[in-house]
């Protein structure tokens, strides 16, 4: 079998987190150039999120029928199409559809993505290369936060979208010359019912369900924390680029608590180190409400808190995410699905009633919502360790 240009593919899977990244900074202008709410205004990722989490679903059994090549090509230039028709919004609605099918394409690139690169090579050859995926991944969130604020600064948020349909062109024209089909055993037809069963199973699944949480919630936060830091920003006087460049720090810190975690994973062990993680994002977030309460808010002050939730969230989400797949021994393909569809979906849902209850102009409203989030994650890791204990 020919193997698939690894960096590209990377690139794929690493396109759902561009399309979010380079958006957050132009938020604050999006709203004012078409002087709409808040809410609506959250809409833009919310409901690109949630797209991303259904289409999640879908596309893994499409490429169990139909191939791999297909969908990632189809996803690819869908998501291209998406972007670029946001350039010719000027009504949110129409703006919010748009996103939504760029989500679908998204969606696409992420889960076959990863599913190609399992296909392609043996167990521990498969893990090395997703350490490159996810180095890219890493890496891209920072690139986009800062550029994304510069482009919407000196050209306008609409050339953001611009970049992200380009992005999607490229993969598409890369994956057409470049990729072959790994799906080497194709299924015959696509099973709903079962299908439905077995995530219905995994539901039961305690310890899947769990650490679905843990990781979920862990993740929501930061998805959340990308609809409503930008105001707060703004409200302390930087520019969408600076609000970028401080915000990519956040970034920075998840790397430094995921080479930690992979220093000490193994030996605390993943269900406690999902615990520890998820209490100390908590005290991080009661340093930002102590931070701002006493007036000590500045962009410094606050990007230094955001690096520490980074570093938190480097420690819970990589442990989450592998036990929760591990949780079952025979669908795992289906735990890893489901999971990533939750974790996105989660993001949407509760970063748009955030906005909605008044989290982009009372920045106490948004830090309450990521409390709750931080809390139910506590809970379900503690419910983990407990299950430990039980099994020793």
């Amino acid at each position: 079998m020919k193997r698939p240009n690894i960096f590209i593919i990377a690139i794929a899977v690493a396109m759902p987190v561009m399309g979010m990244t380079i958006i957050s900074p132009a938020l604050s202008q999006i709203k004012s150039n078409l002087n709409i709410s808040f809410s609506d205004t959250q809409l833009v990722l919310s409901m690109y999120f949630l797209s991303l989490a259904i289409g999640q679903l879908i596309s893994g059994p499409l490429s169990d029928k139909f191939g791999r090549r297909p969908i990632i090509i189809l996803g690819s230039i869908i998501y291209s199409f998406g972007a670029f028709s946001c350039l010719f919004m000027s009504d949110i609605k129409l703006l919010v559809i748009s996103r939504m099918i760029q989500g679908i394409g998204a969606a696409a690139c992420l889960s076959v993505g990863r599913t190609i690169i399992s296909d392609s090579y043996e167990r521990s050859e498969a893990a090395e290369k997703m350490s490159t995926v996810t180095a890219v991944m890493v890496i891209i969130p920072i690139l986009c936060f800062i550029f994304g604020g510069i482009f919407a600064d000196l050209i306008g948020w609409r050339f953001n979208f611009f970049v992200l349909s380009m992005v999607g062109l490229i993969v598409f024209i890369f994956m057409i010359f470049l990729l072959h089909e790994t799906n080497k055993h194709k299924i015959q037809k696509i099973e709903l019912l079962g299908t439905f069963k077995v995530y219905l199973m995994l539901f039961r699944n305690k310890v899947f369900l769990y650490f679905t949480f843990a990781t979920g919630m862990q993740t929501a936060m930061f998805f959340s924390m990308n609809g409503f830091m930008p105001y707060e920003y703004l409200r302390l006087g930087v520019s969408l680029t600076e609000f970028g460049i401080w915000f990519s720090l956040t970034s920075f810190g998840y790397i430094v608590g995921n080479i930690v975690n992979s220093k000490v994973a193994s030996k605390v062990g993943l269900e406690k180190m999902c615990f520890y993680g998820t209490k100390l994002s908590l005290i991080v977030i009661l340093f930002m409400f102590l931070n701002s309460f006493f007036e000590f808010q500045t962009p410094l002050t606050l990007s230094i808190l955001c690096a520490f939730f980074g570093f938190t969230n480097g420690l819970v989400v990589a442990n989450g995410m592998i036990g929760a797949i591990n949780a079952t021994k025979l669908n795992q393909g289906a735990a890893s699905g489901l999971m990533g569809a939750l974790q996105v979906g989660f993001g949407g849902i509760f970063s748009y009633f955030i906005i909605l209850f008044g989290g982009a102009t009372n920045f106490f409203i948004s830090l309450i919502g990521i409390s709750i989030m931080s809390i139910i994650s506590i809970i379900t890791s503690y419910m983990n360790v407990k299950l430990l204990r039980h099994r020793n």
